[in-house]
């Protein structure tokens, strides 16, 4: 059985993985921010004591300007089969809009925060930062209704941006085989016939077949 987790800023009472219908969208999600070169050493004080600690730089790094004028719009990062609910901690994973041709679906509402785990070597591929943790995290306002942890059909590979449907033969999600468009977007890559979950954003009523 799946695990599902608690990463909503605003969440309905009883069920701490989703959001509040009709409530804003706010959610804790993962930056990708490419490739992460680990710097020289920088001391700093913490409470009187001199602490020795590295320094980072982000290929594509993300940054928070707090201006509603203009605002730090965000996207879901390019998919990758390491993007999965589980591997993420239900987290969905984006990336700076300039950085892939996915829909804007959100915008940036804190600093960056992390990374998660400290690495103590550079870091240049999806599936080892993925594994250890090695991403920066923030709150993102999206712009949709709802977030759901949904179980999904996937003898179809899902990918992270696809649209889904409800299957009333399956009683689960699935990949959309047309170009209708449900307005359910997966936030997750799923890859496994039976057993998976997918973080989806609503953003309309999902499109259901039979």
């Amino acid at each position: 059985m799946a695990t599902y987790y608690d990463v909503m800023a605003l969440k309905t009472p009883t069920n701490q993985s989703q959001s509040p219908v009709n409530a804003p969208v706010i959610i804790d999600c993962w930056l990708e921010e490419g490739n992460l070169t680990v710097g020289t050493a920088k001391t700093i004080s913490l409470g009187g004591v001199m602490l020795d600690r590295p320094t980072y730089t982000w290929a594509s790094q993300i940054s928070y300007n707090d201006n509603p004028t203009a605002p730090d719009w965000v996207s879901l990062a390019t998919s990758d089969a390491e993007y999965t609910y589980a591997k993420l901690q239900g987290r969905p994973i984006i990336s700076a809009k300039e950085t892939n041709t996915n829909p804007i679906i959100g915008v940036l509402g804190s600093d960056p925060l992390g990374p998660e785990v400290i690495p103590s070597s550079s870091k240049t591929s999806v599936a080892t930062r993925v594994a250890g943790l090695h991403l920066r995290h923030a709150q993102v306002t999206l712009f949709g209704f709802a977030y759901y942890p949904v179980p999904v059909e996937a003898s179809t590979d899902i990918a992270v941006g696809d649209h889904l449907v409800y299957d009333n033969s399956a009683h689960l999600f699935q990949k959309e085989n047309s170009t209708t468009l449900s307005p359910v977007i997966a936030c997750h890559a799923a890859t496994d016939a039976t057993g998976q979950v997918v973080g989806a954003l609503f953003y309309g009523m999902p499109l259901v077949q039979s």
